[in-house]
């Protein structure tokens, strides 16, 4: 069977830091808290020495934390306590898929360090919470996972997914699952260590995360390519409890015999094998080129995808669902305005343009206030960006609390 590698890199990386927001910073996140309640949609902020842009939500995260700051798709996603004292663990933050596949985990860690001291926190010792390793391989078309093939120990859960088939045959003998096919295979579970091996291309194509063709160098309308993913997470139980991995430092130490031990932990085994011993059969191609890949060290992984790349894909992307509103709106204009094919053809276009040209020169237009706020909230997605500062025509909320010396460790 052959397969071929198409990416390896960490998947998520959940990191917790003792430390604390400034009292100027808070108020700001809580003006902006309420508004984007108000206005049911996420407000633009910068603070910080380091004016560091991000988007604050309406809600907060269970745990405590009071506010979501979020830096954008080739940025992070920011927790915090509403408080200031720095003797606590009040932040907790974790990047984006598209951004840990633009960036190495040297440049995520230096990244979040570096937007700390940009928003002016006070901060000591991080605390790794969760970490996820993926590798996507391109398999051939006749591959299909088989959950009866994967070993486990007797009391870890394996937890199949079946995904309906477009044209079932009604021909195929079965007796349960007639019609359907296996699209993702679940083993263990969270906080503990868990693995997974799913259809990544479709897993892409469901959630619009297109930038993954870019990673992959295939064409998105290319149904020849069979793209699985192997993932496996480790949580809280089992970095700490398990492996003792606290630390940045501890981390990069011990990662691969965390993923390594899973793999042998977990094995999934070859097709058409006979020997009732499982520990003499053998392993599964793709789990062996898991192995491979885990045999390297997991932090020197990167997928060559830049940020450019990602923005240029959700630009598209939103563009073409712009796209599709208008002409879906059109269409329901013109069955409200009882047109004709002809008159559709001949005058629709050109009168919803001339409609939209009066609407954006009437003098008490409101359309340029649409246009800011739509800029506001897109804004991650289409200007550019240099670290953790956006070019933008439109000021954001705004705060800037004194600066204070970063990563200092905080006496309890």
């Amino acid at each position: 069977m052959k397969i071929k590698q198409l990416y390896a890199g960490f998947d998520t990386i959940e990191v917790a830091f003792l430390g604390a927001l400034p009292i100027e910073v808070l108020e700001v996140f809580r003006e902006a808290k309420q508004e984007a309640a108000k206005q049911q949609e996420r407000q633009l902020v910068t603070i910080g020495p380091g004016n560091v842009a991000g988007h604050i939500a309406s809600h907060g995260l269970t745990g405590g934390y009071a506010f979501l700051f979020d830096t954008g798709p080739t940025g992070d996603i920011w927790n915090f306590k509403d408080t200031a004292d720095p003797s606590k663990w009040n932040i907790a933050v974790k990047p984006h898929a598209s951004a840990l596949a633009c960036y190495s985990y040297q440049e995520t860690k230096e990244r979040f360090l570096h937007t700390l001291k940009d928003m002016g926190c006070r901060f000591g010792i991080e605390s790794i919470r969760r970490v996820d390793f993926a590798m996507d391989f391109l398999m051939p078309e006749t591959f299909e996972l088989n959950h009866m093939q994967f070993v486990t120990h007797h009391r870890s859960k394996v937890k199949p997914y079946f995904d309906p088939k477009e044209e079932p045959d009604p021909n195929t003998p079965s007796l349960v699952f007639q019609g359907r096919r296996i699209g993702a295979v679940t083993v263990g579970k969270m906080p503990g260590r868990q693995a997974i091996v799913y259809n990544k291309r479709k897993a892409a194509i469901e959630q619009r995360t297109y930038y993954w063709f870019k990673v992959w160098e295939i064409d998105p309308k290319d149904t020849t390519k069979n793209i699985w993913r192997v993932e496996l997470r480790a949580g809280k139980k089992e970095l700490k409890d398990k492996w003792n991995i606290r630390t940045f430092t501890d981390l990069e130490n011990s990662i691969g015999d965390v993923f390594n031990d899973a793999v042998e932990k977990v094995r999934y085994l070859d097709d058409f094998q006979t020997d009732g011993n499982v520990t003499r059969q053998r392993m599964h191609p793709l789990w062996l080129s898991a192995m491979e890949c885990l045999s390297k060290k997991l932090t020197d992984y990167r997928s060559g995808l830049v940020p450019g790349q990602v923005r240029e894909v959700f630009r598209e992307q939103q563009a073409e669902t712009y796209m599709q509103q208008i002409t879906g709106n059109a269409a329901g204009l013109a069955v409200v305005l009882e047109l004709e094919e002809e008159e559709i053809r001949e005058t629709l276009g050109r009168d919803i343009g001339q409609t939209i040209s009066n609407i954006i020169n009437t003098p008490d237009t409101r359309f340029f206030e649409s246009r800011d706020r739509a800029q506001n909230r897109l804004i991650f997605k289409t200007q550019h960006q240099t670290g953790n500062r956006v070019k933008s025509d439109i000021p954001p909320r705004k705060a800037h609390p004194k600066p204070i010396p970063g990563r200092e460790r905080v006496r309890l």
